[in-house]
């Protein structure tokens, strides 16, 4: 797999070239250092593919023109052609098959972006599960991850909700 073609992703997206190694930016070897990058790189991708919308839009816009022009030309010239003769003559010239192969790139840009920003998004989900793994073996060990003073706080108030909870159900238990 290392050697495949396929393995760097090379696009060109509103004027702008798009590189990526496949294998580095969606491997998960650091967790820490993905954990802290993976929500920039899904807003990137989100960015890029939001472009790539954007400019298969654009693209289709005047290639429809274009369509629309060239039939009307063909008719201009010979009104009483059928139909498909219209449509035959447009699609028989260079300029509707270079419009066509902008519009293909501009489609594989667009499902390349998705692509990558859902990759990121399982990575993440991935780096999330690795991330629980890695506390459970901790915690199997008696280690722990450093904790916060906003999880030591979110500690004491469950436990104090908890003692708030048994004294009710004693006051209840009691009045029956």
């Amino acid at each position: 797999m290392a050697d495949d073609k396929f393995q760097e992703l090379k696009i060109k997206v509103d004027g702008q070239v798009v590189t990526v190694n496949l294998a580095e930016e969606l491997g998960v070897d650091d967790l820490d250092e993905g954990m802290s990058t993976v929500a920039a790189h899904m807003a990137y991708w989100g960015n890029v593919w939001a472009s790539a919308e954007q400019e298969l839009q654009k693209l289709d816009a005047v290639y429809r023109r274009w369509r629309a022009a060239a039939g009307q030309a063909e008719l201009t010239r010979d009104p009483k052609q059928a139909e498909w003769k219209v449509k035959q003559n447009i699609e028989s010239t260079d300029e509707f098959t270079k419009l066509k192969t902008g519009l293909a790139l501009a489609q594989r840009n667009v499902t390349l972006c998705r692509a990558m920003y859902e990759s990121f998004r399982i990575k993440a989900n991935t780096m999330q599960s690795k991330g629980a793994m890695r506390r459970a073996e901790l915690d199997a060990t008696g280690m722990s991850t450093k904790r916060t003073q906003r999880e030591d706080r979110k500690e004491a108030a469950r436990k104090d909700n908890i003692s708030a909870m048994r004294a009710m159900n004693r006051k209840r238990a009691k009045q029956a």
